[in-house]
């Protein structure tokens, strides 16, 4: 019977080593000095017990309190200090070496100071303070405090909490001085998660060396709507002033576009040069009879220089040489091209030289336009930062005055970014990707504005109307703006003249009948090759097709092969040539251009437990 009991206080004694902690905290000792400014003078008293190896102690003190932002000031300790983080509602340190370990007993001096201020309460002043909080992660043995007030206190308005947040149960004892100035009291065995709360209400003026806090959120929001206001209505007469474009009337013509190559018309009409624009030259200089494509095998092409090319257009003509210079001077497979090292920065400068192509006479833009629509950007940028730092002003955290200003200058890029591909999209018939383009930007909107709206109600606390204005406005102002100065800019008359040529041009690609073509066939049997080129860049090249479907038609001249005398195997031939050939060899090759027509934008129109300032908790480490 001994034997059995011997075994059971053994095995109870095993049960008791491998559920104990790695470290306690045998006594925290409390000193707490409140000056009339509503300020904290905090000396904590910390004695741990380590069963194994540690480092030292951390704590985490909250310096938030709702939206109102607490002042942590002259922190000091008796062991070195390694500061963690800051953030907007904690400021989290350790203490020790992170070389040194210790084992035992050891005692901990904390001092800092907390600034409360301005509680915000217009109904009367009140004491509100964690002892400790619920953050704690052992058991703590023993606490006491002592609180010192600058005034007399009233016993009857004191009330002492403790246990899980949330409790509003009698914890702990307390005594008041005889001067009712200080407070002492203290609690034993104080679980991990409990805190211990003093709650004291007080008169209104108590706290008499405070400087009142005065909220400007609505002054200054409502002076952010009037600002909008007046920089909304001066970027509207920018606009109208500067950047309507003439009216926009393109008229259906059967030529392509004066002077201009199927490269230029695909640049001008998208605003990049893409592998399209690139093959489509093939097609325009064997039409020329500059060159013969046979075919080799299937999405397999040799090139046939038949003459040198001559051109007074430089982009043409570095393109026209960087095929055959890749061969033997003469001819060139295309499937030869992917090992060329130097073929791509061939590429890179016909872009180039595309691009600047039209400046100078050919300026696609009006320059004056060009600088007035900055001005609305620039208001946008105005007016986001005011409005960020409006609208969190009664929340001091730089974090959350961070947040609408980042979405607001990233909506403000976004938006002029977007706002010309859309209209781009619109303008040119385009409605699957006009609806997908504006679909995703609404989708980005829409995510932004729950993102903002979010921070305002929880974190600023704000209430829900205020957040709904808030936020709506946080991410109207970018996009207001930033459309403004994406319409203010205007075309030139030389843009104005090609986009309506080029538009033109489409609409007899796309829309014209039959019986029309087949009248046109008799005074232009080459018709349907002398089109081609401008028919892949404008994205039509099997529209093309189809409307020769029914009309017979000879193999093209500049053809070297069996299968030649289809439309659509032509229209085939453009799409191998781009993506089974072009596209191999231009693989490594990152893309460049704007993403946009660069003539197409600008269009006419009592207490609980847990829930006072500070306490927050510690642990070792």
């Amino acid at each position: 019977m001994k034997r059995r009991s011997f075994l059971a206080f053994l095995l109870l004694l095993a049960l008791v080593s491998l559920t104990a902690g790695d470290y306690t905290f045998r006594q925290i000792d409390l000193s707490v000095k409140v000056g009339p400014d509503n300020s904290y003078d905090v000396t904590e008293r910390i004695v741990a017990e380590f069963f194994v190896p540690k480092h030292g102690i951390f704590r985490e003190i909250p310096i938030r309190y709702g939206n109102q932002r607490i002042g942590l000031k002259n922190l000091q300790a008796s062991d070195p200090i390694i500061k963690d983080d800051v953030s907007s509602g904690w400021a989290t340190f350790r203490l020790g070496d992170a070389n040194v370990t210790i084992k035992g007993l050891k005692e901990y001096v904390i001092s800092y100071t907390l600034e409360i201020g301005d509680d915000r309460n217009r109904y009367g002043d009140f004491f509100y303070y964690n002892i400790i909080g619920p953050g704690w992660q052992e058991e703590i043995g023993l606490l006491t405090f002592t609180v010192e007030f600058p005034h007399p206190i009233d016993p009857q308005k004191v009330s002492l909490t403790g246990g899980r947040s949330g409790s509003t149960l009698q914890r702990g004892e307390y005594m008041i001085s005889s001067d009712r100035m200080t407070i002492t009291g203290s609690a034993q065995k104080m679980k991990p998660g409990e805190a211990l709360t003093l709650y004291i209400d007080l008169e209104e003026g108590y706290f008499s060396e405070v400087k009142k806090f005065i909220d400007l959120t609505i002054p200054l929001y409502i002076g952010a709507i009037i600002l909008f206001l007046l920089l909304g209505f001066h970027s509207f007469a920018l606009w109208k002033r500067y950047g309507r474009d003439d009216p926009f009337v393109p008229v259906v013509r059967f030529e392509p576009p004066t002077d201009l190559s199927p490269l230029e018309v695909g640049y001008l009409f998208d605003g990049t040069v893409d592998m399209k624009d690139l093959s489509s030259m093939l097609f325009y200089w064997a039409d020329l009879g500059y060159i013969q494509i046979e075919e080799l095998g299937k999405k397999d092409y040799r090139i046939i220089k038949l003459k040198d090319l001559v051109s007074d257009k430089e982009h043409e003509r570095r393109l026209f040489n960087a095929f055959f210079k890749r061969g033997d001077g003469t001819s060139v497979d295309l499937k030869n091209l992917s090992k060329s090292t130097t073929f791509a920065k061939d590429i890179e400068k016909t872009k180039s030289l595309t691009r600047s192509y039209f400046t100078g006479e050919r300026e696609l833009k009006d320059q004056k336009a060009e600088r007035k629509r900055t001005v609305p950007f620039l208001y946008g940028v105005l007016l986001v930062v005011f409005h960020a730092w409006g609208t969190t002003y009664s929340y001091p955290g730089g974090v959350i005055f961070t947040l609408p200003l980042t979405f607001g200058i990233g909506l403000l890029v976004l938006t002029a970014v977007a706002i010309p591909k859309i209209f781009d999209s619109w303008m040119f018939a385009r409605k699957g990707k006009a609806l997908l383009k504006s679909g995703a930007f609404l989708l980005v909107y829409l995510a932004s504005f729950g993102i903002i709206y979010i921070m305002y109600r929880e974190e600023v606390l704000l209430s829900s109307a205020l957040s709904l204005l808030f936020s709506a406005s946080a991410l109207g102002i970018p996009i207001i703006f930033a459309t403004f100065g994406a319409i203010t800019a205007k075309r030139s008359s030389y843009g104005q003249k090609i986009l309506e040529e080029i538009v033109g041009y489409r609409e007899f690609i796309e829309k014209v009948e039959i019986d029309k073509l087949k009248v046109m066939i008799k005074d232009d049997p080459e018709l349907f090759y002398h089109v081609l080129g401008y028919a892949v860049v404008l994205g039509l090249e099997n529209t093309w097709a189809k409307k020769f479907d029914s009309i017979a038609m000879t193999q093209a001249s500049w053809y070297i092969g069996s299968g030649g005398i289809h439309p659509f195997f032509y229209a085939s031939m453009a799409n191998n040539l781009t993506t089974g050939a072009i596209s191999k060899a231009l693989y490594t090759q990152a893309s460049s251009g704007s993403g946009r027509g660069p003539i197409s934008p600008s269009f006419g129109g009592g207490g609980f437990s847990g829930g006072g300032f500070s306490g927050g908790g510690g642990g070792a480490w």
